[in-house]
């Protein structure tokens, strides 16, 4: 007996099915990602089709039948976020946040403060620099996930990290000089202030702040090491921020 379910979700992502459908992966506040088939949608005049774009925040109504795939019976659009999908830029880094989402959390694992999270910076991509936004989004996501990276101490031999140091991508933070190997990337003491101004911003509030281009690259680099590192699997979505940066 099919079983429906309200719920407010962001669509992360959406692909075309047979002739006529669309399969989307969403986030729910109540549900964390779903899985569901939207049988129609690509057709002219069905009324789901111009609903379900990627990033829009949402409303919907699914109904479950224990067995299959979950299918969306109604949609009301809350927020489009349709600047996204209009700007390479910030649709490139939307992209990373909505990869980097499903990468971190298992199917049907409610986690409302990480639906919360990807609202807001849904919306710091639209109103702010998306490559920044993105920055700290992902971290924070990183952090949601039980991924904290840690440099007050050498995550090898546990003394106090004297900087400037190292960051290690499997130890999960800094190393000294001493527990250093060759190949990992440097941890300067501007590198340390910038990711503490990142990990304690209150992203309701983000204030003004500059960063120099050398900081926000070394930020990224860490970061995309990171990412790469705990998924244990390199994201597409980083191959196509590359792409339109280099144009």
């Amino acid at each position: 007996m099919a079983v429906e379910y309200q719920t407010e979700a962001i669509l992360l992502a959406a692909r075309d099915w047979s002739t006529a459908d669309r399969m989307v992966t969403l986030f729910s506040r109540e549900y964390g990602i779903v899985t569901a088939m939207a049988y129609g949608a690509r057709q002219p005049r069905n009324r789901l089709g111009g609903s379900l774009q990627t990033f829009s925040h949402l409303n919907l109504s699914i109904s479950s039948g224990g067995k299959g795939m979950d299918t969306i019976r109604q949609c009301e659009i809350q927020t489009s976020f349709r600047q996204i999908r209009e700007d390479l830029t910030r649709l490139a880094y939307a992209n990373f946040i909505s990869e980097l989402t499903t990468g971190l959390w298992p199917e049907r694992q409610a986690e409302p403060e990480v639906f919360d999270t990807l609202l807001i910076v849904l919306n710091l991509l639209v109103d702010r620099n998306p490559r920044i936004a993105a920055l700290v989004g992902a971290w924070h996501l990183m952090i949601f996930a039980g991924f904290q990276p840690q440099y007050e101490r050498c995550t090898r031999c546990g003394q106090e990290l004297s900087l400037p140091a190292y960051f290690s991508y499997s130890d999960g933070g800094g190393m000294c000089c001493a527990c250093s190997s060759p190949g990992i990337p440097a941890f300067e003491q501007s590198d340390k202030i910038f990711l503490d101004k990142l990990f304690t911003m209150d992203l309701t509030q983000p204030g003004q702040f500059a960063v120099n281009s050398k900081t926000l690259a070394n930020a990224e680099r860490l970061l995309y090491g990171f990412v790469r590192h705990q998924l244990e699997r390199p994201l597409k979505s980083l191959d196509f921020i590359n792409q339109i940066n280099a144009l």
